[in-house]
């Protein structure tokens, strides 16, 4: 009896002590208590660590060391999920805490050890941000030395034809870049490495483009270095000074001369792939050639090309025959009458043809001149949708002085009386709804003589892009949560993410509205508040993929970004991200903070392009093998399309290239499995009837 009251007694005490130690850890700050944990204080590892995180964010350094370094002695690896009793899980990062504390109190070699130990377990930002700190306090005490700034290596001035700069460079530093900004932006970025490669897509505008880049290393020094870029979206004038079409010939051979001008430079002209003349990149280049004619109707087409790769083409037709004969009087008339042929019931009534030619001569050209637009054609929508591209020509009886294209000088001129133009004009997106719209094009041209020639057309655009919303991965941002943290806050951390990711082009971003389309608003305001709830109800919604993010306050001011990527259909969590911000007051570093959670989360899900390298069994439920492999970044679950692509758009008389090929989808499909040699996929879906997948087909990740 007396050994049951003593144990009883002894078990009284501990408890009481229990209760008292937890009491005696709280340490006041500011109004706040510090040391707090949920419930009784039982000694466990995951005891210390929660205590210790608090002692932390009140910047009780000491305090926090030690209950991080008990903590270690109960679990010694860092993970974002550790299991504490039955099924309950924490976040646990004791080397990576207890190395935050070090570099506090000034243990510089210690803090460098448990950061590293802590990458080495879970790569966080947070992690590298404070082995950062650690290199610089060293850089600071004169025991690293980092006196060089950082080298850049940039792509050399150039001229593109695109309004979109796909700009790589590449910053180096022995110690470590811890920055890159091109034009003021600072790119995403994990901590300082000796060399940062970079790619980014700089948005340009035609004409002369100045890209500032900037490295800056751990020491505070900065390399900036400049790239020049010329956008030319203008193809190179081409004029013809004989023959003038439409020529009628006996003879067999033509003088083909003519002159092409642009202001960066003309590199080619060809005649029916044939090189007529060739430059380096002259303002001017001249050509000239005999053509052989066969008889009856003659088709050349002539095509100039300048530096940035514009070209311009222009198509010369020439008959030869008698001038006289009933053939070439019919071959002028449909000249003249835009390609409206003259039908008679009998070729051997040739008095009435001769005669009915007399009666019904072509019309006399007006006055100046006339413009002929092969694009846009106002009959068929137009499928792009960054530029418009307007081409055609300008004849006229006397050399063309000037050309304007919606107001805009086109120049230089040859001075020839037949001009051919080509230029690329950007369209407005903010006008297009849903990307379609209609735009406005109108040409003006003065001839010598000065007549005044106009065309005004007004175009559909209806663009068909690989890049549609669509075709990109759909993805559900359903639910960011942070205890103790402002609701504002995590409010703004989940819609600045949304904001990155959706202006990434990447994915497409499942909406509130989208959202509310397949759940309940009971049910969207528990996604929203609850992750596991968002587990649960991700599958309802036709997302590829969910996200779930944690916010965790860090040190007095810090914020963390915890981010879950889960599959849709397995709810499995396919891979975690997060950011780091050490002050959840600055507006710039919180934004930072999204930015860096939207390219890991493009990282991850990279938009590859390929081909089919084999296909086996029935059309719509193929097996694919495809030339991607592990090394490439896809992963099993992810969704393809099998695209084929469309013949480009050709002029009917000329055969002039209105529109450039596009890839069209004709089927989705699933990837199975990603090896060392190919990826290995199955077909769900069929887009298009008749069309079966082949070997050799591009694909390109969804």
């Amino acid at each position: 009896m007396g050994r049951r009251a003593t144990a009883g007694f002894l078990l009284g005490v501990l408890a009481l002590a229990g209760c008292v130690s937890d009491e005696a850890s709280l340490r006041p700050r500011d109004g706040a208590q510090f040391g707090v944990t949920k419930g009784i204080f039982h000694g466990r590892w995951w005891n210390y660590y929660e205590r210790g995180s608090s002692y932390l964010s009140g910047n009780l350094y000491a305090q926090a060391e030690a209950d991080f370094r008990q903590a270690l002695h109960g679990r010694s690896t860092d993970t974002w999920r550790a299991r504490t009793y039955g099924l309950h899980f924490v976040e646990y990062f004791p080397s990576r805490e207890l190395g935050v504390c070090c570099f506090h109190g000034g243990k510089l070699d210690e803090a460098e050890q448990l950061l590293n130990a802590s990458l080495a377990a879970v790569d966080t930002d947070r992690a590298h941000f404070y082995l950062d700190e650690v290199k610089k306090a060293r850089i600071a005490q004169g025991t690293l030395k980092d006196d060089a700034a950082p080298g850049i290596v940039a792509p050399a001035e150039h001229i593109i034809a695109e309004r979109d700069l796909p700009l790589e460079l590449s910053a180096r530093d022995a110690v470590g870049v811890a920055e890159v900004r091109v034009n003021n932006r600072v790119l995403p970025q994990r901590g300082s490495r000796p060399e940062v490669k970079a790619k980014e897509k700089v948005a340009l505008t035609e004409g002369k483009n100045t890209v500032t880049l900037t490295a800056k290393n751990l020491a505070g020094k900065e390399t900036t270095t400049k790239v020049e870029v010329t956008v030319d979206l203008t193809g190179p004038t081409l004029g013809i000074f004989t023959p003038i079409e439409p020529t009628v010939t006996p003879d067999n051979m033509i003088m083909l001369e003519g002159a092409s001008a642009d202001k960066n430079g003309v590199t080619r002209v060809d005649c029916d792939k044939r090189i007529l003349a060739e430059s380096p990149g002259v303002p001017r280049l001249e050509f000239n050639t005999k053509l052989p004619l066969a008889k009856g109707e003659n088709l050349f087409v002539v095509a100039a090309r300048d530096t940035a790769g514009n070209e311009t083409r222009t198509a010369i037709k020439v008959f030869q025959g008698d001038p006289a004969s009933r053939e070439a009087k019919l071959w002028l008339n449909r000249q003249h009458r835009d390609g409206q042929a003259l039908v008679f019931a009998s070729a051997d009534d040739g008095a009435s043809a001769l005669q009915m030619l007399a009666q019904d001569a072509p019309p006399a050209p007006a006055a100046g001149g006339e413009i002929r637009l092969k694009s846009p054609q106002t009959d068929k929508p137009y499928r792009h949708s960054r530029t418009l591209t307007v081409s055609g020509e300008v004849v006229s009886a006397s050399p063309v002085k000037s050309l304007q294209i919606n107001g805009e000088p086109f120049d230089p001129l040859t001075g020839a009386p037949r001009e051919s133009f080509n230029r690329r004009i950007p369209i407005d997106e903010s006008t297009l709804k849903d990307g379609v719209g209609r735009v406005a094009v109108a040409v003006h041209a003065e001839d010598g003589a000065g007549h005044a020639i106009d065309k005004a057309v007004d175009v559909e655009v209806r663009p068909v892009r690989l890049d549609a919303p669509e075709s990109r991965m759909p993805v559900a941002v359903l639910a960011f949560s942070g205890a103790g943290l402002d609701d504002a806050l995590v409010a703004r951390l989940r819609a600045e993410t949304e904001s990155r990711l959706a202006a990434g082009g990447r994915f497409r971003l499942l909406d509130r509205a989208n959202l509310q389309a397949v759940l309940t608003e009971q049910q969207l305001a528990a996604a929203l508040a609850d992750p596991d709830q968002a587990i649960a109800l991700g599958r309802l919604t036709n997302a590829q993929i969910f996200l779930v993010g944690e916010v965790f306050p860090r040190d007095d001011k810090g914020v963390e970004v915890k981010v879950r990527v889960i599959s849709t259909e397995s709810s499995e969590i396919v891979t975690v991200i997060d950011a780091f911000a050490p002050d959840r007051g600055d507006a710039a570093a919180v934004d930072q903070c999204c930015a860096s959670l939207a390219a890991q989360l493009t990282q991850a899900y990279p938009r590859l392009s390929g081909e089919v390298t084999a296909v086996r069994g029935a059309a719509g439920a193929s097996e694919l093998l495809l030339n991607w492999t592990r090394e490439d970044g896809v992963r099993p679950g992810a969704y393809l399309l099998v695209v084929t692509e469309s013949p480009p758009w050709l002029g009917e008389k000329t055969g002039e290239v209105l529109a450039p090929a596009e890839f069209v989808p004709v089927g989705r499909a699933r990837v199975e499995s990603a090896g060392d040699t190919g990826t290995r996929a199955k077909t769900v879906e069929t887009k298009q009837e008749g069309v079966a997948i082949e070997k050799g087909m591009p694909a390109v990740t969804m």
